[in-house]
C-alpha cells in the first residue's frame, strides 16, 4: 500500500510557483513582480518544508502527494525541494532591477517550477517533464542572453533528448526501482548527466553561459544540481551490479573536471569566467562524492550540495550587483579597491568564498573532509585531485577578491552603494547557514543521514571511519 501526505503540500507549493509564473508575466505583475514571485517562492518553501517534516518522521518512506501521485516525498529530495525554493527567492532578492524586467521573472519561476518538479518526481514520466519544463526560460530566450545562448540552448537540449531515451529504455517506470536497466539505457543516462552537470569535456558550455548568459538565472540552472540528482535516484535505485562500473566512470569524469577547471582559472582575468571556473571545479566534486559507493563519499558529495548551492548563491549574485553598479567589473584592468566604498559585499564574498573552498569552522570544511576521504577510498590517486582542486580554487577565489576589493579605488569610481537592506539580509542569511553547518555538523549531518541509508554503501573501507566522522 502507498503511503501519503497529510494534504497535498508537494501539489501545494508547485501550483503557487506557477502561478507565480503566471502573474509575473508583463501584461499581469502590475507594480510589484518581485514581490509577488518572493511570495509564491516562500509559500512554495513553506509547503515543502512541512513535506519535508513529514518525511523526516517516517525517513525510510515515500510519500506520494494525495492529488497528484507523480508528485512524492523522501528522504533524498525532501531537503533539496526547500532549499532550492529559498534559493530561488534569495536570487530574485539580489537581482538588480534590470534583472526582473520584461519575461525575467517569469523565465526563472518556470526554471524552478521544472527543477522542483523533477526533484519532487515518483516515476520517470514526471521526472522528464520537469528536466524539459526546466530548459524552457533558456530554449525560448526568456532573459537577454548573450551571443552564446544558442551553446546553451544545445547543450540542455542535447541532455533531455538523452535522458529521455534512456526513460523509454528503462524496463520500470519507478525512479526507485529501474530493475531492468540495459547497458544502453545506462549510457544515455551519464551522458545525459555529463551534458547537464558540464564535466569535462561538456565544460563549455556552462563557462560561456557564466561569461555572457543572465548571470542570476544561469546560476539557479547551475545549482539546480539536476545531475547529482540522477545519479543519486540511479545509485540509490535497484541497479545491477554491472551498471555500477559504468556509473563509476562519472566519479573520476568529476575528479578530473575539478583539476582541469581549477588550473584553467589560473590564466583567467574576466571576473564572469574565474567564478565561473572555481563553480564548476566545486560542483564537480558532489558527483565525485555520491558515485564513491561508501559512506564518507556520499554524505560529502550531500553536504557539499548545499555548501555550492548556498555559498555560489551568494558569490554570483555579489559580482552581478558589482556589474551594474561599477562598469569597469565587466573586464577589469586593475585592482578596482571596491571594499573601501563596499565593505559589506566585500566581506559577505570573502565569507561564501571561503566557505565554498572548506575554510574550517564552515559546512565546506565538514563536506570537503568526508569528500577527501571517501575519494581516496574509491580512488586513491585520484582522490589527491580533489585535494589539489580545493587549493587552486581558492588561490583563484582570493584572486577574483583581489581583483574586486582590493587596490586603489578607480578615480573614475566616485561613489557606489554598500549591500542595500534587500541584499544585506538575504546574504545574511546564507552565511549564517553556511557557519552554523560548520560549527555544528552533527546537524546538515544528521537532515542527510537518511538519504545516505538509501545507497548501496560498501562498507568494508569506512566502518571506522563513519563512527569518526559521522
Amino acid at each position: 500500500m502507498p503511503t501519503y501526505l497529510n494534504l497535498p503540500y508537494l501539489s501545494l507549493g508547485i501550483a503557487a510557483i506557477l502561478a507565480g509564473a503566471v502573474v509575473c508575466l508583463p501584461r499581469f505583475h502590475g507594480k510589484s513582480p518581485r514581490r509577488n514571485a518572493l511570495l509564491c517562492l516562500l509559500f512554495a518553501a513553506s509547503a515543502f518544508g512541512i513535506a519535508l517534516w513529514q518525511v523526516s518522521q517516517q525517513p525510510t518512506t515515500v510519500l506520494l502527494d494525495p492529488w497528484i501521485p507523480w508528485f512524492e516525498a523522501d528522504s533524498l529530495d525532501g531537503l533539496p525541494l526547500v532549499i532550492y525554493a529559498v534559493v530561488a527567492a534569495i536570487a530574485i532578492c539580489l537581482a538588480p532591477r534590470r534583472d526582473v524586467r520584461g519575461l525575467s521573472l517569469t523565465g526563472i519561476l518556470i526554471l524552478v517550477l521544472g527543477t522542483e518538479i523533477t526533484y519532487a518526481a515518483a516515476n520517470l514520466t514526471a521526472l522528464n517533464i520537469g528536466w524539459w519544463i526546466s530548459c524552457v526560460p533558456f530554449v525560448w530566450n526568456f532573459f537577454d542572453g548573450g551571443k552564446e545562448r544558442n551553446v546553451t540552448r544545445i547543450a540542455l537540449l542535447s541532455s533531455a533528448v538523452m535522458l529521455t531515451v534512456a526513460s523509454l529504455l528503462f524496463g520500470s517506470t519507478d525512479v526507485h526501482t529501474m530493475t531492468s536497466i540495459s547497458q544502453a539505457s545506462l549510457i544515455f543516462l551519464v551522458i545525459a548527466v555529463v551534458i547537464r552537470k558540464g564535466l569535462f569535456p561538456f565544460h563549455g558550455w556552462t563557462l560561456r553561459a557564466f561569461e555572457s548568459g543572465p548571470l542570476l538565472p544561469t546560476a539557479l540552472l547551475f545549482n539546480s544540481h539536476l545531475g547529482a540528482l540522477l545519479v543519486a535516484r540511479s545509485e540509490s535505485a535497484a541497479l545491477p551490479a554491472a551498471a555500477y562500473q559504468i556509473l563509476d566512470l562519472i566519479c573520476i569524469m568529476a575528479l578530473v573536471t575539478a583539476l582541469v577547471t581549477s588550473l584553467r582559472g589560473f590564466i583567467e582575468k574576466n571576473p564572469r569566467r574565474m567564478l565561473a571556473f572555481v563553480c564548476i571545479s566545486q560542483a564537480s566534486f558532489i558527483l565525485a562524492g555520491l558515485s564513491t559507493s561508501n559512506a564518507a563519499g556520499v554524505m560529502g558529495g550531500m553536504l557539499h550540495w548545499m555548501v555550492v548551492t548556498l555559498a555560489s548563491t551568494g558569490l554570483i549574485g555579489i559580482l552581478r550587483i558589482l556589474e551594474v553598479r561599477v562598469l569597469d567589473v565587466a573586464d577589469p584592468n586593475q585592482p578596482l579597491g571596491l571594499a573601501v566604498r563596499a565593505p559589506r559585499l566585500a566581506t559577505f564574498f570573502l565569507l561564501c568564498g571561503l566557505a565554498l573552498v572548506g575554510l574550517p569552522g564552515t559546512m565546506g570544511y565538514c563536506a570537503e573532509d568526508l569528500l577527501f576521504h571517501g575519494a581516496q577510498e574509491r580512488h586513491p590517486i585520484l582522490g589527491i585531485f580533489l585535494l589539489l582542486a580545493t587549493a587552486f580554487n581558492a588561490i583563484n577565489l582570493l584572486r577574483l577578491y583581489s581583483t574586486l576589493f582590493l587596490g586603489v579605488l578607480p578615480k573614475n569610481v566616485i561613489e557606489i552603494s554598500d549591500a542595500m537592506p534587500r541584499e544585506r539580509w538575504p546574504l545574511s542569511l546564507l552565511i549564517v547557514a553556511l557557519i552554523v553547518g560548520g560549527l555544528f555538523p552533527s546537524l546538515p549531518v544528521a537532515m542527510r543521514r537518511s538519504a545516505m541509508e538509501l545507497f548501496p554503501l560498501d562498507h568494508t573501507h569506512d566502518q571506522n571511519h563513519g563512527n569518526t566522522h559521522h
